[in-house]
């Protein structure tokens, strides 16, 4: 069973991407700032990370350079409501797998999970 770590202040997300994921058989682990999923991705091993883009305190691209420094593998994919090409594009070159616009789909979600995993 793949695991994955999602991170997002906002408790409504969380809990949607969890449900899609559990939906897919996909274990899911939560975190609520950059802080707390760094220190759970170090105590962890995961298949993948769902991780918000703009947070209080760490922002999701400061995890990720961080992340990507320790784990060049595990896939990532940003999540955001405050999207720009710009910030894409700054997102796929510090090794974000895919990046995703607010507000999303559960089915959205399950088709890019599913294509990551795949990979």
């Amino acid at each position: 069973m793949a695991k994955a770590l999602i991170v997002d202040d906002e408790k409504n997300i969380r809990l949607t991407l969890s449900k899609c994921l559990q939906y897919m058989k996909v274990e899911t682990d939560e975190a609520i700032n950059g802080e707390e999923a760094l220190e759970k991705f170090k105590n962890n091993k995961y298949d993948l990370v769902i991780l918000d883009l703009k947070m209080p305190g760490m922002s999701g691209l400061e995890v990720l350079k961080i992340v990507r420094e320790n784990d060049k593998k595990t896939p990532v994919i940003i999540v955001t409501a405050h999207g720009t090409v710009d910030v894409a594009v700054d997102a796929m070159k510090l090794g974000a797998a895919d990046f995703m616009q607010k507000p999303f789909t559960p089915k959205e979600i399950q088709n890019i999970v599913n294509e990551i995993l795949k990979r």
